[in-house]
């Protein structure tokens, strides 16, 4: 008996200390403070922009091909719409892919123009006329330099492909003279782009940039300055002047114009 008895009293034991393992483990798991998760870094996402606008882009200097003395013409860009080729009409589209601070950029405008001018030297006072497409499009990667959350501040570099396609006639008392020619080349292009929020939806916008360099052109260089206002999260309409020019000189083929007039567009932003 007393052997059955001390089997029994041990027995107990052994069911008490098994159910006693996962209470007292349960206790010390309330007891003990939890790891607080480890946040993972999110990585910057991509935002896209695209922008279609249109620059009421005036013409001045010397357009010349091969064959053909320069001549100057002078639009202004009051008088744009009676010059414009409209067909095809003109196509000028700006976009940005951006994440965090890196950023690229992209801005094309293909735009068909009659000009009438003058020729100068032997010429000088007989008429010319001058029938061009040209085309410019400007690209590369920016990164942002100042991000305050009122201003920021972006540096640039890239390229500017230029083609320009020219027809020129020259009319005198005596005779007709024609020539025509084209040319493409790519400039590059160092700058800066910068925002100033003023509150209320709007703000201000500013862009300069430089190249050339004589690798392409002597000298290829532009400002622009916008005043915007965001719609809404995803529109933003702005408008302002831009001022555009080139110097161009090779192989008897001259483009030294100056572009310059009011701007107006709308970005969408996804």
């Amino acid at each position: 008996m007393g052997i059955i008895r001390a089997l029994v009293l041990a027995s107990a034991g052994t069911a008490a200390a098994l159910f006693a393992v996962p209470a007292i483990a349960a206790d010390a798991a309330t007891q003990l403070p939890e790891a607080a998760p480890v946040p993972a870094e999110a990585a910057p996402a991509w935002t896209f922009t695209a922008e279609p606008y249109f620059w009421m882009a005036g013409m001045k200097g010397r357009v010349g091909v091969r064959g053909l003395s320069p001549v100057d013409i002078d639009v202004d860009f009051s008088q744009i719409f009676d010059h414009i080729d409209w067909s095809p009409p003109p196509v000028m589209l700006a976009g940005e892919a951006r994440n965090g601070r890196y950023a690229l950029f992209t801005d094309f405008i293909y735009l068909g123009l009659e000009a009438d001018g003058t020729s100068p030297g032997p010429l000088a006072l007989f008429s010319a006329e001058a029938n061009m497409n040209t085309v410019v499009w400007t690209f590369g990667g920016s990164y942002r330099v100042v991000d305050n959350g009122t201003a920021t501040l972006d540096v640039l570099a890239g390229g500017r492909l230029w083609y320009i396609d020219a027809d020129l006639t020259v009319t005198g008392p005596l005779a007709v003279r024609e020539a025509s020619g084209s040319k493409t080349w790519v400039d590059p292009i160092i700058g800066v782009a910068g925002d100033v929020a003023l509150g209320n939806g709007f703000g201000l916008h500013g862009e300069a940039d430089i190249g050339g360099f004589g690798l392409g052109a002597d000298i290829d260089w532009q400002v622009q300055g916008t005043l915007q206002y965001r719609y809404s999260d995803s529109v933003t309409l702005e408008a302002g002047y831009r001022y555009l020019a080139v110097d161009y000189d090779d192989d008897g083929f001259v483009f030294d114009i100056a572009m310059q007039g009011p701007i107006i567009g709308a970005r969408f932003r996804f």
